[in-house]
């Protein structure tokens, strides 16, 4: 619940969510993160997860090429962090754009 725990008839709810838990508490999102980082498997997850936050900050003009790095870097067979469990539609390069190349992207 994003009303603070409150639901209706005025008792208070508990929100066990994982959007809430590990992305809005700056406490659950700093565990999870070093969750992420500490599993072998898991790790280039949160490398991918810091780099999508640090390109939503990017100024317009840099976006672009931050997108790049990421779907060659991420996205890419071969890449230095290869998240091999994205789906194919996650991965998918935006509509007119050719599918990244290349695994020298860091």
């Amino acid at each position: 619940a994003q009303n603070g725990g409150v639901c209706g008839g005025g008792r208070l709810e508990e929100d066990t969510s994982f959007w809430w838990q590990c992305v809005e508490q700056p406490i659950g999102k700093l565990l999870f993160r070093r969750f992420l980082e500490g599993r072998p498997g898991l790790a280039a997850a949160g490398e991918l997860w810091a780099e999508l936050e640090a390109y939503e900050r990017c100024e317009e003009e840099e976006r672009s090429e931050a997108a790049a790095a990421i779907r060659g870097r991420f996205f890419t067979p071969g890449g230095a962090q290869h998240c091999s469990f994205l789906s194919p539609a996650a991965i998918a390069p935006p509509t007119g754009e050719a599918p990244p190349t290349g695994t020298n992207m860091a």
